[in-house]
């Protein structure tokens, strides 16, 4: 359960802000989901992380076994239920294979990663463990990738590291139509 109250409503936002809340609810279906019943609490810099999150979603330059292999590393690197229990369905739905997601999962890699899993969780785990990625990782994620999608892989961390951060700060562990997928810390 959330430290605050969830906010799911136009209500329960002031009235200066539900133009901001339903621009973040009418990208998702018409309603508020995941991080941003909590997030709307600040509704300025959640409607521009919406957009972001929008670009990172749908829009950007990467395969989508490379966004879904970033987005359950953060997931586990930062020990986010939230995220990782998000996330873990799509990168099954994009093909990652299962055998990499358990060991992303279980803390097993890189044993069970080959070709682009292994690329994309060792740029992924570098980054966020010792804050840098080494030059071999660089170079090869570089001539795997291009720069653009590189770049695109720096940005989606990014935003998954943001959406982790605040779900672990407010508790945020569950989603409502899911059971947990990862262990809690």
């Amino acid at each position: 359960m959330a430290r605050v109250p969830e906010i799911r409503n136009r209500e329960d936002v002031p009235p200066v802000h539900r133009k901001l809340f339903d621009e973040i609810a009418d990208s998702r279906g018409g309603q508020i989901s995941g991080p941003f019943r909590v997030l709307l609490y600040s509704p300025e810099p959640a409607v521009r992380l919406a957009r972001l999150g929008a670009y990172f979603r749908f829009e950007h330059a990467l395969p989508e076994k490379v966004a879904s292999i970033a987005a359950i590393t953060v997931g586990r690197e930062l020990d986010c239920v939230y995220e990782y229990t998000a996330q873990e369905g799509g990168a099954r739905n994009a093909g990652v294979r299962e055998e990499a997601i358990n060991a992303i999962k279980h803390r097993r890699a890189p044993e069970g990663l080959v070709g682009d899993e292994l690329l994309v969780w060792q740029f992924t785990t570098e980054l966020l463990r010792t804050h840098r990625v080494s030059e071999p990782t660089w170079n090869a994620a570089r001539e795997r990738l291009g720069m653009k999608p590189l770049t695109d892989l720096v940005g989606a961390i990014s935003y998954f590291c943001y959406i982790s951060v605040a779900m672990n700060a407010f508790e945020v562990t569950t989603l409502p139509e899911r059971e947990p997928t990862l262990p809690f810390p």
